[in-house]
C-alpha cells in the first residue's frame, strides 16, 4: 500500500511541475551582409539588413521592417598595396520589387544599398565600414584579375553562319574555353538563350538559362568545357514556363549569350559551406568573413560573348524538332522569309 501511494505522490508531482519556459534567447541586432563585387559591371549591389527573433518566426519574413536597421551608415573603401586608403565610395539605399513567391522573406519590396563605378580595381582589395543602429561592422575582399575566352572558342563555335547546335541529324558539341585568372577559385559556365514570347496579346522578352558545367582551376593553361547541345533542347522541352502554351501565338528566337563567372576563395568557401548536406552527419561548420556580423563579402569575374545568332539548321530544329516542335518558336530573320519557321 505504501509503494502505491509513494507512485501516486510521484506521478503528481511530475505531472504538477510547470514546464512552460522561454526557448527564445534574448533579441539581439545583428548585422547581415551579402555583398559580391565585380569590377566587370558599372554599379554594385550590397543587402545590409539585420537578424529577427520573436515569437513566431515564421511570420516574421514577411513583415518588412522586421529585416532592417532604423539607422545605416555605410562606405566601401578601396585600399592600397601600402595599406592606405585611397578612393571612398558612399552607398546609396534603394528600394527595389521582389517577385511574388521567390523566397520565404517579404516579397513586396526589399532594401538594398549600391554605388556607381566602372572603374574598380582588381590589383586592390575593398573593405566595407558600417554600422547599423550601433552594431559595427566591417570585410574586406580582394578583387579576381580578368579573364577572357580564348580565340580558339570565337573561331570554332561563333562562326559567321551563327550558333550550330543542330546540323544534319546530329546535336553537336559546345566547347567554351578561356584563360584562367590566378586569383579564381571556381568557374561556372551558361549559355542564356533569349526569345520573345507573344501571349495573350502581350509580348514578354524572355530567357532560359543552359548551365554548361563547373570548372575548377588548374596550375596552367586553358580551361574548357563540353556539353553535348541535346541537352539544351532537352531543357528546354522539359522548363515548365515553355511547356504552358496556353495564349501563346508565337515564341521568337533571339540571340544567344555565353558567361563564364568565377568565384574568389571568400566567395567559394562560403557557396561550399552552404550546399546542402549529402553526408550522415548533420551538423555542418558554418562561415562568415564579416567582423561584427553574418554573411558574406567576396568578388567574383564575369566574362561575357553577346549577342550571338543560331544557325539556320539549329532555328529550324527548334520549331520542328522532336523536342521543342510543340513549345511555338520560329524566327523573324527575313533571310528565311520563305520558309514555315519564319513568323514576321
Amino acid at each position: 500500500m505504501k509503494k502505491i501511494l509513494v507512485l501516486i505522490v510521484l506521478l503528481g508531482a511530475l505531472f504538477g511541475c510547470k514546464t512552460d519556459f522561454e526557448i527564445n534567447a534574448p533579441y539581439d541586432r545583428i548585422p547581415i551582409i551579402y555583398g559580391v563585387l565585380d569590377q566587370g559591371v558599372d554599379t554594385q549591389w550590397i543587402k545590409i539588413n539585420k537578424s529577427f527573433l520573436g515569437t513566431n518566426n515564421l511570420e516574421y519574413p514577411s513583415v518588412n521592417d522586421s529585416m532592417y536597421f532604423d539607422n545605416v551608415t555605410v562606405k566601401v573603401e578601396e585600399i592600397n598595396e601600402d595599406g592606405s586608403i585611397g578612393r571612398v565610395y558612399s552607398l546609396q539605399e534603394k528600394t527595389v520589387n521582389v517577385a511574388q513567391g521567390s523566397g520565404i522573406f517579404f516579397t513586396g519590396s526589399q532594401n538594398v544599398y549600391f554605388f556607381v563605378d566602372s572603374t574598380l580595381d582588381e590589383n586592390k582589395e575593398y573593405r566595407i565600414v558600417g554600422d547599423g543602429d550601433g552594431r559595427a561592422f566591417s570585410a574586406t575582399t580582394n578583387m579576381i584579375e580578368s579573364f577572357d575566352f580564348t580565340n580558339n572558342f570565337r573561331i570554332k563555335t561563333l562562326a559567321p553562319g551563327g550558333i550550330s547546335l543542330f546540323n544534319s541529324g546530329v546535336y553537336n558539341d559546345v566547347k567554351p574555353a578561356w584563360r584562367q585568372s590566378p586569383d579564381a577559385e571556381s568557374y561556372g559556365v551558361v549559355m542564356r538563350f533569349h526569345y520573345t514570347e507573344h501571349r495573350g496579346g502581350n509580348v514578354y522578352e524572355k530567357f532560359v538559362d543552359w548551365n554548361l558545367g563547373e570548372k575548377k582551376p588548374t596550375t596552367s593553361g586553358e580551361l574548357e568545357t563540353v556539353s553535348n547541345s541535346e541537352s539544351f533542347f532537352g531543357l528546354l522541352a522539359n522548363t515548365p514556363e515553355l511547356k504552358d502554351t496556353a495564349g501563346v501565338t508565337k515564341r521568337v528566337i533571339g540571340t544567344v549569350d555565353f558567361r563564364i563567372t568565377s568565384a574568389n576563395f571568400i566567395l567559394k568557401t562560403y557557396i561550399d559551406v552552404n550546399k546542402p548536406n549529402s553526408g550522415v552527419a548533420f551538423d555542418k561548420p558554418d562561415y562568415t568573413n564579416i567582423e561584427g556580423g553574418r554573411g558574406v563579402w567576396a568578388s567574383r569575374y564575369t566574362s561575357e560573348i553577346t549577342g550571338r545568332s543560331l544557325s539556320e539548321k539549329t532555328v529550324e530544329h527548334l520549331y520542328n524538332g522532336s523536342y521543342t516542335s510543340h513549345l511555338k518558336f520560329c524566327s523573324d530573320n527575313p533571310a528565311w522569309s520563305t520558309d514555315p519557321y519564319y513568323c514576321p
